[in-house]
């Protein structure tokens, strides 16, 4: 398997080896690799809950793959055009790989204390994201927000 794949595949894993929640396309993805899926599901062998990344590109792919699973974009006024990056994680590995990307990550918890967050909040930060580890971006306010669609022609 390729080396880029392995470090989004462990990426995916920062939460442990049974991972819940994949988006369908990448339960196909994971299901043609040869893994276990189940309802939303995969179980990922012990090597991946482990992994470190070794070179740049690397942790790129890492942070992608733990942000495409773990991650989600938050904006807190459609109008206000703010994007929050928030990963339902408070793995260590995360936050070190975006400080070695040169971003400045907040690790927070709830109010509960109970689930740890990272957060990406400042706007710089967020845009150096977006253009590095480019993930996907499912909703159509969101993009607009971080200018990733085009002007329209009337």
């Amino acid at each position: 398997m390729d080396r880029l794949a392995r470090a989004y595949i462990g990426g995916m894993a920062v939460n442990g080896c049974v991972v819940r929640g994949v988006r369908g396309y990448l339960l196909r993805w994971l299901g043609s690799l040869g893994f276990k899926t189940s309802d939303g599901a995969v179980e990922l062998p012990k090597t991946y809950c482990r992994y470190a990344p070794a070179s740049l590109l690397e942790y790129i792919y890492f942070i992608k793959g733990a942000f495409e699973t773990h991650g989600e974009f938050f904006m807190g006024d459609p109008h206000g055009r703010e994007v929050l990056v928030i990963f339902k994680t408070g793995s260590r590995k995360v936050a070190r790989s975006l400080r070695l990307l040169g971003l400045a990550p907040l690790v927070t918890t709830d109010e509960a204390d109970v689930r740890r967050f990272i957060v990406l909040y400042e706007r710089r930060d967020v845009e150096r994201f977006v253009r590095l580890v480019k993930p996907v971006v499912e909703d159509v306010h969101v993009a607009e927000a971080l200018g990733l669609c085009g002007q329209r022609m009337l």
